[in-house]
């Protein structure tokens, strides 16, 4: 999460509000359970992802949209994400 905050004070005029910054929390925790015997490969993978959007864009990625990609990230490596998961959007 620290890589993601130091690359949104890099946005003039945004703010990371809490609810987006426990919805990134959620996703990156998601990915950690799932990637226990990877080494946290999605972890890594979701931050570059994000702090890539944030650099390109020049904005936070919607929480919605850092759910799917975990989910593309989660299914890549081979696991399923069911649709009641918080990744299954």
């Amino acid at each position: 999460m620290k890589r993601i905050v130091e690359a949104s004070e890099t946005i003039p005029n945004v703010e990371f509000s809490s609810s987006k910054r426990d919805a990134y929390e959620k996703t990156i925790r998601a990915l950690q359970a799932v990637d226990a015997i990877d080494e946290d490969e999605g972890v890594h993978a979701i931050t570059e992802w994000i702090v890539d959007r944030i650099e390109e864009k020049g904005k936070l990625p919607g929480s919605r949209d850092v759910r799917r990609q975990g989910a593309k990230i989660t299914r890549g490596t081979g696991y399923e994400v069911r649709n009641d998961e918080w990744l299954g959007v």
